[in-house]
Protein backbone atom coordinates (compact mmCIF):
# COMPACT_ATOMS: atom_id res chain seq x y z
CA UNK A 1 0.00 0.00 0.00
CA UNK A 2 1.27 3.37 -1.04
CA UNK A 3 1.34 6.35 1.09
CA UNK A 4 2.22 9.85 1.16
CA UNK A 5 4.31 10.04 4.39
CA UNK A 6 6.39 6.92 5.91
CA UNK A 7 4.80 7.70 9.30
CA UNK A 8 1.41 7.87 7.82
CA UNK A 9 -1.30 6.42 10.27
CA UNK A 10 1.72 5.08 12.06
CA UNK A 11 2.59 3.21 9.28
CA UNK A 12 -0.86 1.97 8.11
CA UNK A 13 -1.38 0.35 10.60
CA UNK A 14 -3.73 2.19 12.39
CA UNK A 15 -6.93 3.64 10.85
CA UNK A 16 -9.44 6.83 11.87
CA UNK A 17 -10.97 5.89 14.94
CA UNK A 18 -7.84 3.50 16.31
CA UNK A 19 -6.85 6.47 18.93
CA UNK A 20 -9.36 7.68 21.46
CA UNK A 21 -10.63 11.09 22.41
CA UNK A 22 -7.91 11.01 25.42
CA UNK A 23 -4.19 10.31 24.75
CA UNK A 24 -1.33 9.45 26.99
CA UNK A 25 1.66 10.18 25.51
CA UNK A 26 5.08 8.85 26.80
CA UNK A 27 8.95 8.95 25.45
CA UNK A 28 8.92 4.89 26.25
CA UNK A 29 6.97 2.00 25.00
CA UNK A 30 7.57 0.03 28.39
CA UNK A 31 5.28 2.98 29.88
CA UNK A 32 2.90 2.57 27.39
CA UNK A 33 2.68 -0.81 28.36
CA UNK A 34 1.88 -0.49 31.96
CA UNK A 35 -0.53 1.93 30.96
CA UNK A 36 -2.34 -0.74 28.96
CA UNK A 37 -1.82 -2.98 31.69
CA UNK A 38 -4.46 -1.26 34.29
CA UNK A 39 -6.69 -0.13 31.92
CA UNK A 40 -9.75 -2.57 31.58
CA UNK A 41 -9.58 -3.87 28.19
CA UNK A 42 -6.59 -2.62 26.29
CA UNK A 43 -5.02 -3.62 22.77
CA UNK A 44 -1.92 -2.79 20.15
CA UNK A 45 -3.06 -1.15 17.35
CA UNK A 46 0.20 -0.39 15.62
CA UNK A 47 4.33 -0.63 16.35
CA UNK A 48 5.79 1.63 14.18
CA UNK A 49 9.37 2.74 14.29
CA UNK A 50 9.56 4.65 17.99
CA UNK A 51 5.42 5.00 17.95
CA UNK A 52 3.83 2.06 20.28
CA UNK A 53 -0.06 2.85 20.04
CA UNK A 54 -2.45 1.22 22.45
CA UNK A 55 -6.19 1.79 22.85
CA UNK A 56 -8.79 0.50 25.26
CA UNK A 57 -11.28 1.40 27.54
CA UNK A 58 -10.68 2.58 31.58
CA UNK A 59 -13.24 3.71 33.93
CA UNK A 60 -15.47 3.68 31.15
CA UNK A 61 -14.29 6.15 28.78
CA UNK A 62 -11.61 5.36 25.93
CA UNK A 63 -8.56 5.93 26.47
CA UNK A 64 -5.27 5.62 24.05
CA UNK A 65 -1.11 5.76 24.89
CA UNK A 66 1.38 6.12 22.60
CA UNK A 67 5.37 6.38 23.13
CA UNK A 68 7.36 9.17 21.01
CA UNK A 69 10.70 8.42 21.60
CA UNK A 70 12.95 11.15 22.51
CA UNK A 71 12.85 14.82 20.93
CA UNK A 72 10.40 16.99 19.33
CA UNK A 73 10.43 15.81 16.20
CA UNK A 74 9.38 12.46 17.32
CA UNK A 75 6.30 13.77 19.19
CA UNK A 76 4.96 16.17 16.39
CA UNK A 77 4.60 13.19 13.92
CA UNK A 78 2.53 11.59 16.89
CA UNK A 79 0.80 14.37 17.65
CA UNK A 80 -0.29 15.08 14.01
CA UNK A 81 -0.99 11.25 13.22
CA UNK A 82 -3.13 10.89 16.43
CA UNK A 83 -5.31 13.63 15.61
CA UNK A 84 -6.11 12.22 12.18
CA UNK A 85 -7.35 9.46 14.32
CA UNK A 86 -9.78 11.43 16.36
CA UNK A 87 -7.43 12.18 19.66
CA UNK A 88 -7.91 15.98 20.64
CA UNK A 89 -6.70 15.80 24.64
CA UNK A 90 -3.11 15.02 25.41
CA UNK A 91 -1.27 14.30 28.26
CA UNK A 92 2.59 13.90 28.25
CA UNK A 93 4.15 12.10 31.16
CA UNK A 94 7.32 11.84 31.57
CA UNK A 95 10.70 11.88 34.14
CA UNK A 96 12.78 14.22 34.66
CA UNK A 97 15.54 16.16 37.21
CA UNK A 98 15.51 19.09 38.75
CA UNK A 99 17.68 22.49 37.29
CA UNK A 100 19.30 22.60 40.68
CA UNK A 101 17.99 21.08 43.79
CA UNK A 102 14.15 22.46 43.75
CA UNK A 103 12.97 18.88 43.35
CA UNK A 104 12.61 16.24 46.23
CA UNK A 105 12.72 12.36 44.51
CA UNK A 106 9.71 11.50 43.48
CA UNK A 107 7.88 14.63 43.27
CA UNK A 108 6.19 15.67 40.45
CA UNK A 109 5.99 18.81 37.93
CA UNK A 110 2.90 19.65 36.29
CA UNK A 111 3.80 22.04 33.62
CA UNK A 112 1.77 25.27 33.15
CA UNK A 113 4.31 26.08 30.03
CA UNK A 114 6.89 25.42 28.56
CA UNK A 115 10.31 27.51 27.25
CA UNK A 116 10.62 26.52 23.53
CA UNK A 117 14.45 26.19 22.85
CA UNK A 118 13.54 22.36 22.11
CA UNK A 119 13.69 23.33 17.75
CA UNK A 120 10.67 21.75 16.82
CA UNK A 121 8.27 24.17 17.52
CA UNK A 122 9.75 26.64 15.59
CA UNK A 123 8.70 24.97 12.69
CA UNK A 124 5.34 25.86 13.62
CA UNK A 125 5.09 29.01 14.58
CA UNK A 126 7.84 31.66 15.97
CA UNK A 127 9.11 31.79 18.60
CA UNK A 128 7.48 34.56 20.24
CA UNK A 129 4.05 32.63 20.56
CA UNK A 130 3.62 31.24 23.87
CA UNK A 131 3.91 26.97 24.60
CA UNK A 132 1.09 26.67 26.99
CA UNK A 133 -1.42 23.87 29.18
CA UNK A 134 -4.33 23.87 28.65
CA UNK A 135 -6.28 25.07 31.90
CA UNK A 136 -8.20 22.04 32.64
CA UNK A 137 -5.86 19.63 32.39
CA UNK A 138 -3.49 21.79 34.44
CA UNK A 139 -6.25 21.49 37.20
CA UNK A 140 -6.89 17.95 36.36
CA UNK A 141 -3.46 17.15 37.10
CA UNK A 142 -3.47 19.24 40.27
CA UNK A 143 -7.12 17.56 41.25
CA UNK A 144 -5.17 14.14 40.77
CA UNK A 145 -2.17 14.59 42.42
CA UNK A 146 -4.15 15.55 44.80
CA UNK A 147 -6.29 12.84 45.22
CA UNK A 148 -3.30 10.49 45.27
CA UNK A 149 -1.61 12.56 47.84
CA UNK A 150 1.49 12.98 45.98
CA UNK A 151 3.40 16.09 46.12
CA UNK A 152 3.80 18.07 43.35
CA UNK A 153 4.93 21.79 42.34
CA UNK A 154 3.48 24.15 39.40
CA UNK A 155 5.64 26.18 37.26
CA UNK A 156 7.53 26.47 33.71
CA UNK A 157 9.74 23.79 32.87
CA UNK A 158 12.11 23.98 29.68
CA UNK A 159 12.46 22.00 26.25
CA UNK A 160 15.79 21.56 24.60
CA UNK A 161 17.11 20.11 21.40
CA UNK A 162 20.14 17.96 22.91
CA UNK A 163 20.08 16.44 26.12
CA UNK A 164 18.68 19.14 28.42
CA UNK A 165 20.34 21.65 30.93
CA UNK A 166 22.17 19.79 33.03
CA UNK A 167 23.74 17.43 31.57
CA UNK A 168 27.44 17.39 31.07
CA UNK A 169 28.51 13.85 30.09
CA UNK A 170 28.96 12.72 26.69
CA UNK A 171 32.04 12.65 24.83
CA UNK A 172 35.20 14.96 26.37
CA UNK A 173 31.76 17.37 27.89
CA UNK A 174 31.78 19.53 25.01
CA UNK A 175 27.82 19.88 25.06
CA UNK A 176 27.59 20.57 28.49
CA UNK A 177 30.39 23.48 28.50
CA UNK A 178 27.87 24.84 25.56
CA UNK A 179 24.43 24.35 27.40
CA UNK A 180 25.85 26.26 31.07
CA UNK A 181 24.88 29.44 30.14
CA UNK A 182 21.61 28.30 29.12
CA UNK A 183 21.28 26.04 32.54
CA UNK A 184 22.10 29.57 34.64
CA UNK A 185 19.46 31.23 32.72
CA UNK A 186 16.71 29.10 33.16
CA UNK A 187 17.71 28.41 36.58
CA UNK A 188 17.82 32.01 37.30
CA UNK A 189 14.11 32.39 35.57
CA UNK A 190 12.85 30.27 37.84
CA UNK A 191 11.86 26.95 35.13
CA UNK A 192 11.85 24.06 37.55
CA UNK A 193 13.13 21.00 35.34
CA UNK A 194 14.19 20.18 31.66
CA UNK A 195 12.95 17.85 29.32
CA UNK A 196 12.76 18.03 25.52
CA UNK A 197 9.20 17.08 24.13
CA UNK A 198 6.49 18.84 26.02
CA UNK A 199 6.47 22.46 23.96
CA UNK A 200 5.99 20.97 20.63
CA UNK A 201 2.84 18.95 21.68
CA UNK A 202 2.15 22.56 23.52
CA UNK A 203 2.20 24.49 20.46
CA UNK A 204 0.41 22.32 18.01
CA UNK A 205 -2.40 21.34 20.55
CA UNK A 206 -2.81 25.50 20.69
CA UNK A 207 -2.84 25.88 17.22
CA UNK A 208 -5.38 23.28 16.57
CA UNK A 209 -7.66 23.60 19.22
CA UNK A 210 -6.90 20.68 21.37
CA UNK A 211 -6.54 20.49 24.71
CA UNK A 212 -3.17 19.24 26.13
CA UNK A 213 -0.53 19.34 29.63
CA UNK A 214 2.39 17.85 31.01
CA UNK A 215 3.27 16.03 34.02
CA UNK A 216 6.65 14.45 34.76
CA UNK A 217 8.01 12.79 38.08
CA UNK A 218 11.87 13.87 39.20
CA UNK A 219 13.20 10.56 39.17
CA UNK A 220 16.71 11.65 40.17
CA UNK A 221 17.37 9.86 43.51
CA UNK A 222 19.99 12.71 44.90
CA UNK A 223 21.10 10.12 47.82
CA UNK A 224 22.28 6.97 46.04
CA UNK A 225 23.00 9.29 43.28
CA UNK A 226 21.21 7.13 40.35
CA UNK A 227 17.81 7.18 38.11
CA UNK A 228 15.12 5.45 40.12
CA UNK A 229 12.83 3.79 37.66
CA UNK A 230 9.65 3.25 40.47
CA UNK A 231 9.77 6.66 40.60
CA UNK A 232 7.86 5.89 37.34
CA UNK A 233 4.82 4.42 39.16
CA UNK A 234 3.93 7.79 40.70
CA UNK A 235 3.58 9.45 37.48
CA UNK A 236 1.73 6.57 35.70
CA UNK A 237 -0.97 6.83 38.21
CA UNK A 238 -1.62 10.03 38.15
CA UNK A 239 -1.74 10.06 34.50
CA UNK A 240 -4.38 7.64 34.97
CA UNK A 241 -6.62 9.77 36.96
CA UNK A 242 -6.02 13.15 35.16
CA UNK A 243 -7.67 11.52 32.03
CA UNK A 244 -10.32 9.71 34.46
CA UNK A 245 -11.10 13.59 35.89
CA UNK A 246 -11.11 15.04 32.22
CA UNK A 247 -13.64 12.40 31.09
CA UNK A 248 -16.17 12.44 34.08
CA UNK A 249 -15.73 16.73 34.00
CA UNK A 250 -16.57 16.08 29.84
CA UNK A 251 -19.62 13.90 31.01
CA UNK A 252 -20.93 17.11 32.88
CA UNK A 253 -20.15 19.46 30.14
CA UNK A 254 -22.12 17.88 27.91
CA UNK A 255 -25.11 16.96 30.85
CA UNK A 256 -25.19 20.56 31.68
CA UNK A 257 -24.46 22.31 28.21
CA UNK A 258 -21.66 24.11 29.33
CA UNK A 259 -18.29 24.75 27.69
CA UNK A 260 -15.44 24.39 30.14
CA UNK A 261 -15.03 23.05 33.78
CA UNK A 262 -13.29 25.24 36.40
CA UNK A 263 -13.11 24.42 40.25
CA UNK A 264 -16.12 25.74 42.07
CA UNK A 265 -15.11 28.47 44.72
CA UNK A 266 -15.89 26.20 48.44
CA UNK A 267 -19.43 27.79 49.85
CA UNK A 268 -17.20 28.60 52.77
CA UNK A 269 -14.09 30.60 51.38
CA UNK A 270 -17.48 32.24 49.34
CA UNK A 271 -18.93 33.30 52.23
CA UNK A 272 -15.90 34.33 54.25
CA UNK A 273 -14.48 36.41 51.14
CA UNK A 274 -18.06 38.14 50.79
CA UNK A 275 -18.53 39.29 54.57
CA UNK A 276 -14.97 40.86 54.18
CA UNK A 277 -16.32 43.18 51.00
CA UNK A 278 -18.96 44.42 53.39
Amino acid sequence: MSRDNVHRNFGSQAKPGNAAPYVLLTGSKDRVRAFASRWDTSQQVADHYEFLLCTGMYAGFPISACSTGIGGMSVSIAVEELANLGANTFLRVGVTSPMVDELEYGELVIGKGAVRWDGTSQDYVRAEYPAVAHFEVVTACISASEHLGYPYKIGVIADLASLGPEREDGYRGFLGRRIREMHRELYEAGVIDGTGEAATMLVQSSIYGFRAGVVNVNSLDKINHRWDPEADEKVIHVGLETMRILAAWDQQKAAKGIRYMVPEILPEIASSASQKEV
